[in-house]
């Protein structure tokens, strides 16, 4: 992995991107990990070599702790898609991002859709429905769903809507649904 796709969080919520863009060097910098960068500073190869022993033993403690969480883009990508649909304080590590945001970072990805399996659709009465997805979301239509009824092994696709809602597609119609699990 380069050392440019790395991320780290020290809890509570505190984020280090390692890289060069703009939205990255204003993501705050755990101090175990500004510790470990400080290490380069040292000229002395022998003293050098023994700060990064001495702070690599504390990250490696840290995260057996889970006080701190490494992650590459991949994983990161993976953790969004799983908490698509959750309204979320402002995280810099999940960064669904403002209008500046996405000036400021290039690379900016916010998840705005997801498309998925339906695992299991439980009829819930007044023609809504508490559907299941492969990963095992649980989403909920707020609306009766007037066409043909989910199933498994349907494609759903789910995309934010105005005002903090989600729409979804089952069989090409749409229907609005919220995360419920």
């Amino acid at each position: 992995m380069k050392a440019h796709h790395a991320m780290i969080m020290a809890l509570p919520l505190c984020l280090v991107a390692t890289g060069t863009g703009a939205a990255e060097r204003r993501q705050p910098r755990a101090e175990i990990f500004t510790d470990l960068l400080k290490c380069r500073e040292i000229s002395d190869d022998k003293g050098r070599l023994a700060c990064y022993d001495r702070q690599v033993a504390a990250m490696d403690s840290a995260a057996q702790r889970d006080e701190v969480v490494v992650l590459d883009k991949t994983e990161l990508n993976k953790t969004r898609r799983t908490l698509f649909g959750f309204s979320f304080p402002k995280l810099p590590f999940l960064n669904d991002g403002d209008a500046d945001d996405k000036k400021a970072s290039p690379q900016y990805d916010a998840m705005t859709q997801i498309e998925a399996k339906i695992a299991a659709a439980k009829s819930i009465g007044n023609g809504k429905w508490l559907i299941t997805l492969e990963d095992g979301a649980e989403w909920m239509t707020t609306e009766a769903v007037t066409f043909r009824d989910p199933k498994v092994g349907m494609t759903i696709e789910i995309e934010r809507a105005s005002m903090g809602s989600f729409m979804a597609k089952i069989a090409g119609r749409p229907v609005r649904v919220k995360r419920v699990g």
